[in-house]
């Protein structure tokens, strides 16, 4: 499943209503125009030149002020962009002009996830499903946002909810098991992340995170396993590389531990500071220095 797909209005639509809100004015000429327009709007977003498109999509708000897919177009571009403040002032608008418009409601919801608005990105995906129950792609974001804003349990019930519309991709199947890790349903976390492996093309990410619920159930040899799978893919990620170690102390081999310590000491002072007191817990004397 792809979590980010119906952002887009659909352009025959597009012109329909544009047309209608058009041909309340009596101006064919415009109609041609927006034709036109339209036209070049979309050849730009297939070439992913997502400025034209904006500019593009000003001019058609220029004639057709009132179009609230328009305004949407305009937001999605603008947040391929990543210029999220103005893609969420433009989907704002399109819901003030159709307020029953889910894909509008999904947008922005993905822009407020940008900018880590959680609260009230939860409140449009939630809004967007309420107008279609049926909307993977929705359902899929607010998951996520559940997630993010650490509401475990409800997090969990979203995936397993979005798991009946549609298929999971490796991402989302993943974050299940994270959900269901922080609900403290960690054997069934287990669980999902190999059944992820399975399924899909192995990550270094579900590895990892199979790695840390094994830790959690005391099961350090294979959590061990678990997290050099994780750097096979990753080798130079430095948090997989601190949660080895910590999986090799765990296991009792604290060679294994000090070879991670060495990388991260070359790589990243803080994590491998961190690993070192862990390593040496309880060990580290401080000497006051004398007058000489």
């Amino acid at each position: 499943m792809n979590r980010y797909t119906n952002k887009f209005m659909n352009y025959k639509q597009f012109l329909i209503i544009v047309f209608v809100l058009l041909a309340l004015k009596s101006n064919v000429a415009a109609q041609d125009k927006v034709r036109t327009l339209l036209e070049k709007a979309v050849r730009h977003e297939k070439e992913k030149n997502h400025s034209q498109a904006v500019s593009v999509y000003l001019e058609i708000i220029k004639l057709a002020p009132e179009s609230a897919f328009a305004y949407n177009n305009l937001g999605v571009n603008y947040s391929e962009l990543q210029r999220y403040a103005e893609a969420a002032a433009a989907l704002e608008k399109a819901i003030a002009l159709g307020s029953n418009y889910e894909k509008a409601y999904f947008n922005l919801g993905t822009v407020y996830w940008h900018q880590k608005r959680f609260s009230e990105a939860t409140a449009a995906l939630e809004k967007a499903i309420a107008l279609n129950s049926g909307y993977a792609a929705a359902r899929a974001r607010l998951c996520d946002c559940y997630l993010a804003s650490e509401q475990p349990q409800s997090a969990a019930r979203c995936y397993e909810k979005l798991f009946t519309l549609a298929p999971p991709d490796a991402g989302s199947h993943s974050n299940y098991g994270v959900a269901l890790m922080r609900a403290k349903r960690t054997p069934e976390a287990v669980l999902i992340f190999e059944e992820a492996l399975r399924k899909f093309p192995p990550r270094a990410e579900t590895f990892n995170n199979l790695g840390v619920a094994l830790l959690e159930l005391r099961r350090a040899k294979e959590a061990v396993a678990s997290f050099d799978q994780a750097l096979a893919i990753e080798p130079d990620n430095e948090s997989m590389r601190y949660n080895a170690a910590i999986a090799a102390l765990a296991a009792r081999n604290k060679p294994a531990a000090l070879r991670q310590y060495a990388f991260l000491k070359q790589t990243n002072a803080t994590l491998a500071a961190q690993l070192y007191a862990t390593i040496y817990k309880g060990k580290i004397i401080s000497v006051k220095a004398g007058n000489y």
